[in-house]
């Protein structure tokens, strides 16, 4: 990130207006019935028709122009072609309308000339102060204001409460807030930011972020087109206590590409964003089903001390299901004490406690009082942090009393989350069991598990920004004064690695055959011999590398042979010198890389090294700044992580030099600052435990920050 302070845009005049306008009203409008009945039905300020082609519709009054209404309509509906619609916000702007909705397609998702018309509107906006909501968007819910300016039915699934959503689909807002509402759900505030001309995601963000009945965010994006202001909201989130959850479409090329015809945003680098959402401790969600039932436990207020869950269930095979999944998505199944097995023995004797946990009660569960007994034992375990209840959906045939879920809740002081097996369909029985147990209910194994994992991880990305209250911040001294703009080798700039104490091969940078013959002989054999170039990234590709040279006749004949490979390949290059290095010792090769995101800005990425990062892409990746907690965070998501241990014969490998070097790579990127464009070492070799890491190669690309 820059630095600099963003510009913020506030929302409240789009979402909070005292009076509305609906500017292109027509009788043969199919959207005009759905406002009139959803906006008039509730809303509490007036809403006002204009129309220069009718005096009235459906018997009220339509008016010509803004300027004719009663009194000056604080926020404007446009529902007008593209072509007409800079017309509207001149004429709102000047008659003092404070915000719009575009509605119409036809922006910069559309080709050259709608970019133009969408450029039009943001200098209005931004000389004007109009606020602006769109274009291509589905307009805005605002539940306690009772003001919906979105064109479909919606008002049977509106319940105030904690959920709120911002969404660059206008379409998959209705699903996401149906699903929502059917279940239980209540909302603050919902929007459809279409290609945010104006007000874009990280402001309604802000917005929400500051909402004090709003408890969790659910975003659907396509891309983000203000990344430093949507890192910052993040922030904001995360210290104000708020859950966030996003599904982001454009995971493959081919739907990066479709996002730019629709909305017109850029997708960006999944792995990044990944990266990104565990930094601020946000869900990742990869449907809208996961989206619905994840923000909904968000809502929920529930605060887990951590990630061990316990499980009650009455099915066999839903126990082996839930161990399938719990390592996948992130849980630690936890085991509970010899104590807590016998208090379930007495509660239920007949139980076979071999499993403890998920435990399965088979036909006890249909006994409630047993059923709620034996939730309470688990969840009193000084073990588990979140219980888990297997449930059917309720109905009015099993009769199921909420008030025993709350007991557990009550007498635990842990978290309790019910889940049926799947989306069972909620009658109102379901709803009103819901309510009146004040229980998450969640829908589908797989998704509860992911629901109750992504809350887990974003209470414990809170906890972590609070003990880190003063980590410090990215920062940009003289970390290579004198260093110009270019790409640098190990011998031009090793000094660098030695200064932030990570081991690098004893070498020497030479400029004839005869020095490198010297080198070789102070260093001690075998040696490396390989060209350092300004112009060469990959130097194998270019016959630049020659490894195990034994002696000095072996040194001097591998000089000739990189030089006519060079002039053979590469004769425009031009060549610093080149690098005697000796052969590091054997080790695990590992990659440690920092590139510059051209969103989100510096990322970590550490995976296996040689070539292999390339081919298996087993990458973990992290945003600056990184600390020991994340170093092995990222080791231990590594698909590769048990080669560093002791595997197959092989010692196990220096895992906490490896950590250090993390953390020092990400402090020395961090004190590059802009200058920095991209470092790699490449490998770095892992030696046995209490030997240390050792760097082979690095490259690290400056640039002038200026440009």
């Amino acid at each position: 990130m820059s630095g600099t302070v963003p510009s913020w845009r506030d929302p409240a005049p789009v979402l909070r207006p005292a009076s509305v306008a609906i500017v292109g009203a027509s009788p043969n409008s199919r959207w005009l019935p759905v406002f009139r009945e959803q906006i008039r039905g509730r809303f509490a300020g007036p809403c006002w028709l204009v129309n220069p082609a009718h005096r009235e519709i459906g018997g009220e009054p339509c008016y010509r122009s803004l300027r004719q209404t009663p009194s000056v309509p604080e926020h404007v509906l446009v529902l007008l072609p593209a072509e007409h619609v800079m017309g509207i916000l001149e004429e709102a702007s000047s008659a003092g309308a404070r915000s719009a909705t575009v509605y119409a397609t036809g922006w910069g998702e559309s080709g050259t000339d709608g970019c133009a018309r969408q450029d039009a509107i943001a200098r209005l906006a931004e000389r004007s102060g109009l606020r602006i909501c769109g274009p291509n968007c589905l307009g805005t819910i605002s539940v306690r204001e009772q003001l919906v300016t979105y064109p479909l039915r919606v008002l049977e699934w509106l319940q105030p409460g904690g959920i709120a959503a911002v969404f660059q689909s206008g379409a998959l807002l209705y699903p996401f807030l149906r699903t929502c509402g059917e279940r239980g759900g209540g909302f603050s505030y919902l929007v459809s930011c279409g290609n945010e001309a104006d007000l874009s995601v990280a402001d309604y963000v802000r917005f929400l972020a500051c909402d004090g009945e709003t408890r969790a965010i659910a975003l659907l994006l396509e891309g983000v087109r203000e990344p430093e202001k949507f890192r910052a909201v993040l922030e904001m989130a995360l210290e104000a206590g708020k859950h966030v959850a996003v599904m982001k479409v454009g995971r493959s090329e081919r739907a990066r590409e479709s996002t730019l015809t629709h909305t017109g945003a850029l997708a960006g680098s999944d792995r990044v964003f990944d990266a990104l959402c565990r930094h601020y401790g946000v869900a990742r969600c990869h449907s809208l089903d996961d989206l619905v039932e994840t923000t909904r436990l968000f809502a929920s207020g529930l605060g887990p001390r951590g990630k061990r869950v316990a499980v009650l269930t009455f099915s066999g095979a839903l126990r082996s299901e839930v161990l399938d999944q719990t390592d996948s998505c992130g849980l630690s199944v936890a085991s509970p004490s010899r104590e807590t097995q016998q208090r379930l023995k007495r509660v239920a004797p007949t139980l076979d406690c071999r499993i403890a946990n998920p435990l399965d009660c088979g036909y006890l569960a249909g006994t409630q009082s047993i059923y709620a007994q034996l939730g309470r034992e688990l969840a009193a375990d000084p073990e588990v942090d979140v219980l888990l209840v297997h449930e059917h959906a309720p109905d009015e045939k099993r009769n199921r009393r909420p008030a025993l879920l709350q007991e557990i809740h009550d007498a635990s002081g842990k978290p309790v989350v019910v889940f049926a097996e799947t989306a069972y369909s909620m009658t109102p029985y379901a709803r009103e069991f819901v309510s009146d147990s004040g229980i998450p209910f969640l829908h589908g194994t797989d998704r509860a598990l992911r629901a109750v994992a992504a809350l887990c991880a974003s209470a414990e990305a809170q906890g972590v920004r609070r003990a880190r209250t003063g980590r410090t911040a990215l920062r940009a001294p003289e970390a290579a004064p004198g260093m110009a703009p270019g790409l640098y080798g190990p011998g031009t700039a090793g000094a660098l690695l030695a200064r932030y104490r990570i081991p690098l091969a004893p070498c020497r940078l030479v400029s004839t055959v005869d020095d490198a013959v010297a080198a070789a002989d102070a260093i001690g054999y075998p040696v490396v011999l390989k060209v350092e170039s300004p112009d060469i990234a990959h130097k194998t590709d270019a016959g630049g590398v020659r490894l195990g040279l034994l002696a000095a006749e072996a040194v001097r004949e591998a000089w000739q042979a990189i030089a006519s490979d060079l002039e053979r390949r590469r004769p425009d290059a031009r060549r610093t010198g080149m690098l005697v290095m000796r052969m590091a010792p054997p080790g695990l090769e590992m990659s440690l890389g920092v590139h510059r995101d051209p969103q989100f800005g510096l990322v970590m990425l550490v995976g296996l090294g040689g070539t292999w990062v390339e081919v298996l892409g087993d990458v973990s990746a992290r945003l600056l700044p990184v600390d020991f907690p994340d170093a092995s965070a990222m080791l231990a998501e590594l698909k590769a992580a048990p080669l560093l241990g002791a595997f197959r014969g092989a010692p196990a490998r220096d895992l906490p030099a490896l950590t250090r070097a993390i953390v020092s790579m990400g402090q020395l990127a961090g004190d590059l600052g802009e200058r920095l464009t991209s470092m790699e070492i490449n490998p770095l070799r892992v030696h046995a435990l209490g030997e240390g890491v050792t760097a082979v190669d690095l490259r690290l690309v400056l640039s002038d920050p200026a440009r």
